[in-house]
């Protein structure tokens, strides 16, 4: 006789409820922590229910009649769309769920129509480079996860607060940075999604009236960051202008300085070779080295000239 092999659970994919995000947050801990070990302290970091409260992001359960089994994100940025995270119960690893949940959110990329389709997983794991590719995502260059200390005494940059303009103006001058970047990327739900929900701050870097650089920043306990971290969950400035990355980094670190965080943290595709040498010479350190898929198996906007802080988790 063969090996034995688990049997597929079929499961109900459906959006999840405000009642299920105790279970979804829950089982995402003990996912994260089955697979990491010591490396997955999410504190008081909180994945689950700020992407289950963004407008640009779809939150679907997998369900054995009223068992929630596992959860997956799917999130959209104008013409780029990522899944993440996908986690399910350790115990019903290998049955299918982790399947039937990427088909579902991979469908709602489709839905929308992004261009750009893509995820972050883990160097290291075989098992998720292999799911994946069965959906058509197919690893690229690494993607640093990278940290350093908050200094004292924060650089002198000329920056502002997102919170304090006019929200229209704001996301205008977001979508023109975003859109030399790549075209029809659209960073609006991520500045929503930190302001309405006061998890953080949109930083902008450069004059007040036209900015060079703008970065949704999460700070603190109850965000994507937890207590003491200031994280960047996306920032850009236009191709090639690696003296306004230098002022948006710059402005990131006093916006920590001023929130009192310990640590910045920030996440860059080693394709951008630039911009990852630059925050490697400013100081940061890799925590964890990770790889982003892509569907379509292209570069997009994983260019030499490219100086974008981001991660796709």
């Amino acid at each position: 006789m063969g090996p034995h092999r688990p049997y597929r659970m079929e499961c109900e994919i459906r959006p999840l409820r405000e009642p299920d995000l105790d279970a979804a947050d829950r089982i995402q801990r003990r996912a994260f922590a089955a697979l990491l070990g010591g490396a997955a302290d999410q504190r008081d970091t909180e994945l689950v229910r700020t992407r289950w409260a963004a407008g640009n992001t779809a939150a679907l359960g997998a369900f054995a009649g009223s068992r929630l089994l596992g959860s997956g994100f799917a999130t959209r940025w104008g013409s780029v769309g990522f899944v993440g995270p996908l986690s399910v119960e350790p115990e019903c690893w290998d049955r299918g769920v982790g399947s039937q949940l990427m088909a579902a959110a991979d469908g709602v990329l489709r839905e929308w129509g992004v261009v750009r389709r893509g995820l972050f997983t883990f160097a290291h794991s075989p098992r998720h480079h292999r799911l994946y590719q069965r959906f058509g995502y197919w690893p690229r260059f690494l993607t640093a996860l990278m940290s350093r200390p908050v200094p004292a005494a924060p650089p002198a940059v000329e920056w502002g607060p997102g919170s304090a303009r006019d929200r229209e103006e704001l996301t205008g001058a977001a979508a023109r940075l975003a859109g030399a970047v790549y075209p029809g990327l659209d960073i609006a739900g991520e500045i929503a999604s930190a302001l309405d929900q006061k998890i953080g701050e949109v930083v902008l870097a450069g004059p007040a009236a036209a900015p060079t650089g703008v970065a949704v920043v999460h700070d603190g306990a109850g965000s994507e960051a937890g207590s003491g971290v200031a994280y960047v969950k996306v920032g850009l400035v236009r191709p090639g202008a690696e003296a306004d990355f230098a002022a948006l980094v710059d402005a990131c670190l006093a916006h920590a300085a001023t929130v009192g965080a310990d640590r910045l943290v920030v996440g860059v595709n080693t394709a951008r070779h630039r911009a990852y040498r630059h925050l490697v010479a400013r100081g940061f350190v890799t925590d964890v080295p990770g790889v982003t898929m892509h569907a379509p198996n292209d570069t997009g906007y994983d260019r030499d000239d490219v100086f974008v802080i981001d991660d796709w988790r």
